[in-house]
């Protein structure tokens, strides 16, 4: 299966772009900030919450990573504008941590000042592995200064993850808002699982541990089986129900999602959208090419209803 993902993989950077947008359609809301708000709008009819992501990263000229927070910004202003609570999204290497982490902190910092102004709440995500030290440093001051205004992303398939939750939550662990992901980047045996079981038990056990402690925990997971153990954790301390949310990408498995709902979790929504979507894709399907077989087979199955 190796083999074949590799080959769709390195065919994808010369299917036209034009002939990829209209594909790409289910997983990414469009270039504007208006494509976002229409998706927006119809899961906010369903009763969905949503962040929005601007696509965007690996970043390295202050000018893009400028324009980058100005649209973060005016999505913000939009969000007002259009009463929708402010929960966005960014990376940390699109806000200029490959720059210097005094610089990602400055841009960041910024945005989620406007948001703390509306209440509102900006997730400093993770990317790949030799990132992740300066994205916690920088995350810890962001924190500092915001408290639960700002929260991060932590990838079950590390490591090194356990040991960065239990540092994370010796500073008021009630105000600590993590994201629990499994990872999507391509990372050498000798600093991550590889097995899918031994991801899935790092990823309860991390979410366990944050819940046991007073942290807000938001399960990205697209697995029953994460649901599935979650329902158990929540069963020991049912007290932990009011600090989590399930989050699910734009376009994937619907059924799932409206089922996780109908189960009583608090669903939210992810919405990326901008004018890098292409660079996106392809780098995306470049660093694991597992994920061009899920791509092909969500862009021709059926589709399923909200």
């Amino acid at each position: 299966m190796a083999i074949l993902d590799n080959i769709l993989a390195s065919c994808i950077p010369f299917v036209p772009k034009a002939l990829m947008r209209p594909l790409s359609v289910r997983y990414i809301a469009g270039e504007s900030r208006a494509d976002a708000l229409v998706r927006g709008d119809h899961l906010r009819e369903k009763s969905y919450t949503t962040t929005f992501d601007l696509l965007g990263e690996a970043v390295t000229n202050s000018s893009e990573i400028d324009a980058a927070a100005g649209e973060y910004k005016l999505l913000i202003q939009t969000l007002i504008d259009n009463d929708f609570p402010v929960n966005v999204s960014l990376k940390p290497t699109q806000m200029g941590l490959d720059i210097s982490r005094n610089t990602c902190f400055d841009t960041v910092n910024a945005i989620v000042s406007l948001a703390q102004q509306q209440h509102g709440f900006v997730r400093f995500e993770m990317e790949e592995s030799n990132t992740i030290d300066g994205t916690l440093a920088v995350f810890e001051r962001l924190r500092e200064a915001h408290q639960q205004h700002v929260g991060c992303v932590l990838q079950a398939m590390l490591f090194r993850t356990h040991h960065d939750a239990t540092r994370l939550l010796e500073t008021n662990p009630q105000q600590l808002n993590v994201r629990m992901v499994k990872g999507i980047y391509v990372e050498p045996a000798a600093i991550a699982y590889q097995d899918m079981n031994e991801i899935n038990k790092s990823y309860l056990k991390t979410t366990r541990m944050l819940l046991e402690r007073g942290a807000f925990v938001a399960v990205a997971t697209h697995d029953p089986a994460i649901v599935e153990g979650l329902t158990d954790i929540l069963a020991d301390i049912p007290e932990a129900k009011d600090r989590v949310e399930i989050q699910m990408l734009l376009g994937v498995q619907e059924t799932f999602r409206r089922q996780t709902r109908k189960a009583g979790y608090k669903v939210r929504v992810y919405i990326p959208y901008g004018e890098a979507w292409h660079k996106y894709v392809i780098r995306r399907l470049k660093r694991n090419p597992k994920l061009a077989r899920h791509a092909l087979t969500g862009m021709f199955g059926k589709r399923e209803k909200l």
